[in-house]
């Protein structure tokens, strides 16, 4: 399917994620302190600028057009690769393969249900400012 050209930003960071995701179930539980600082970094360069543009122009926006169901799933994935971040950096890597395996599911389900939806359900004016948002993050 042919993604709209102002979701295409969002679209093609997924793929950096899914190279995340498999880096992290490829571990095997070998895990150290610079593995954990290095995770952060990423979160931080990477995740966090694509999860900012959702939770501030996207999720509204498919609320306010009754996706509840969407923009809830899409805040536990958020809160819970977040937080397992957090743990991993402090040394898990049980919580470093769950990030990976969520974070696969995650980016799958934005991809097959999240973006879809926003492609039929928001205004014109709303993808604009995410067309903009994605390209400005880079």
């Amino acid at each position: 399917m042919k993604r709209d050209m102002r979701l295409r930003g969002l679209s093609s960071e997924h793929h950096h994620a899914l190279l995340l995701a498999r880096s992290l179930l490829d571990r095997r539980g070998e895990w150290t302190p610079r593995d954990g600082a290095a995770l952060l970094e990423r979160m931080r360069v990477e995740l966090e600028p694509h999860f900012r543009v959702e939770e501030e122009l996207l999720l509204p926006a498919l609320g306010a057009a009754g996706a509840m169901d969407l923009v809830q799933r899409t805040l536990e994935d958020h809160a819970f690769l977040r937080a397992s971040a957090e743990e991993a950096a402090r040394g898990s890597p049980q919580a470093a393969y769950a990030l990976g395996e969520r974070l696969h599911a995650h980016v799958r389900f934005e991809e097959s249900e999240v973006f879809p939806a926003c492609e039929a359900l928001l205004a014109p004016e709303v993808l604009d400012e995410v067309g903009r948002r994605a390209s400005s993050a880079h």
